[in-house]
C-alpha cells in the first residue's frame, strides 16, 4: 500500500511508521524539516521505502505544495494517517488568523485529506485514520467561535480537547459524503511522548505521565489496528476509544462551512 503519515518522525508515528515499513507498504512522510528528514533517514536505516515530503501544516499553502509534490510522485494513495497534532501552553495563532490547535489539530487534517481525495479515490479500499483523543464521546456541544479564538485558553481540557472533538466531528461529517472513503478517528490513550513532556501539559499531570503513561509502540499499536483490525474494517464515521464509541453530536452544514472557512 501506498500510505502517507504526518508526525510520523516521532513517538507513535514513528513506531507507526516502523512497522508499516515491516510489512513493507511505501510510506509518505510530510515532515517540517530537511533536519527532520535526515534524522529520520537515519533511525529508518535508510529505507528506500520511504519518501519525505516537507511541509509546515499549519501554513494553507505549504498543505498545497506538499500535496502538489506528492501528486507528482504518487498515482494512487491508499491510507492516510492524520497523526501530527499540537499540545501548547498558551494562545498562538496561525498566518490565518486562528488559535494553532484548532489550525493544526481541525483544519491540517481536513484540507490535507481533502486535497489528496483524488488520489484516495485511485485506492480500491482507501482509509483515512485521524488520531484524535480520550473522552470526546461525552461532550454534547461545540462553541465554533471560540475554536477559532478563544477568549480564555485553558491547557489540555481547553482548546487542545475542542480542537480534537471539532476533528472528529468534522471527519464524521465528511465520512458521509464520500462513502467510498472509509473515515476514523481513533484514541491511542495517555502515551509518554514529547508532547506530553512538554509546556502543553498541566504541571499536576507530569508526576502522573512519568508513572502511568504507556509506551509509544501502545499508542501505535492502536492507531494501527483503527485502519487494519477486522472489528474496524468496513466501518466509517466512526469514534474508537477501545471499541467504537458514540458521538451524538453531527454537524450541519451550516456548521461544518462555518469552520473550514
Amino acid at each position: 500500500m501506498n500510505i502517507i503519515i504526518t508526525g510520523g518522525h516521532t513517538g507513535m508515528g514513528l513506531e507507526l511508521t516502523k512497522r508499516l515499513l515491516r510489512e513493507g507498504h511505501q510510506i509518505g512522510l510530510i515532515v517540517r524539516s530537511e533536519n527532520r528528514v535526515k534524522d529520520t533517514y537515519k533511525i529508518l536505516n535508510n529505507t528506500q521505502d520511504v519518501q519525505f515530503f516537507i511541509a509546515d501544516l499549519s501554513k494553507r499553502d505549504d498543505i498545497q505544495k506538499v500535496v502538489q509534490k506528492i501528486v507528482s510522485k504518487w498515482t494512487k494513495i491508499d491510507g492516510v494517517f492524520n497523526n501530527a497534532g499540537v499540545l501548547l501552553d498558551k494562545a498562538y495563532y496561525s498566518e490565518q488568523g486562528n488559535e494553532m490547535h484548532f489550525e493544526v489539530n481541525t483544519l491540517t487534517p481536513y484540507f490535507l485529506v481533502e486535497a489528496l481525495k483524488p488520489l484516495l479515490d485511485n485506492s480500491k479500499n482507501p482509509f483515512v485514520v485521524n488520531t484524535a483523543t480520550s473522552g470526546l464521546h461525552t461532550k454534547k456541544a461545540l462553541n465554533i467561535k471560540e475554536l477559532k479564538q478563544p477568549s480564555k485558553f485553558v491547557k489540555l481540557v481547553g482548546s487542545y480537547m475542542e480542537s480534537k472533538f471539532a476533528l472528529v466531528l468534522i471527519m464524521n461529517y465528511i465520512a458521509r459524503k464520500w462513502s467510498n472513503i472509509r473515515i476514523v478517528s481513533v484514541a491511542p490513550g495517555a502515551v509518554k511522548t514529547k508532547m506530553t513532556s512538554g509546556k502543553g501539559m498541566p504541571f499536576w499531570l507530569k508526576p502522573i505521565r512519568n508513572l502511568f503513561f504507556s509506551s509509544p509502540e501502545k499508542g501505535a499499536e492502536k492507531i494501527y489496528k483503527a485502519a487494519f483490525n477486522q472489528k474496524f474494517v468496513g466501518k466509517s464515521g466512526i469514534y474508537i476509544n477501545g471499541n467504537i464509541l458514540p458521538i451524538q453530536y453531527k454537524l450541519t452544514d451550516a456548521e461544518f462551512n462555518e469552520i473550514i472557512s
